[in-house]
């Protein structure tokens, strides 16, 4: 059962890896500010920009071939032999 969970939480890491390497920036709403500009009030959305370098994203990447490859190994050792 470890190999297995090991195994989807590399997929995961892979699919981590490939979507900052496709979509580099992220974007987060960070605040909303209501200004009052004369006799109007505005409303300000501030956002968050987030870059993921292409190094962050390579590591992800091999961090998750690394832990699919140790659940793999893990669940073929964990079978008990039929010989």
């Amino acid at each position: 059962m470890r190999g297995n969970s090991l195994i989807v939480v590399g997929v995961l890491l892979i699919a981590a890896g490939i979507t900052f390497l496709v979509h580099p920036q992220w974007q987060g709403r960070d605040k909303k500010v209501e200004v009052e500009v004369g006799t109007k009030q505005l409303e300000v959305n501030t956002r968050r920009v987030t870059d993921f370098p292409p190094l962050f994203s390579g590591a992800i990447l091999v961090m998750g071939i690394c832990v699919t490859a140790l659940g793999g190994i893990s669940r073929t050792k964990a079978k008990p032999s039929t010989k």
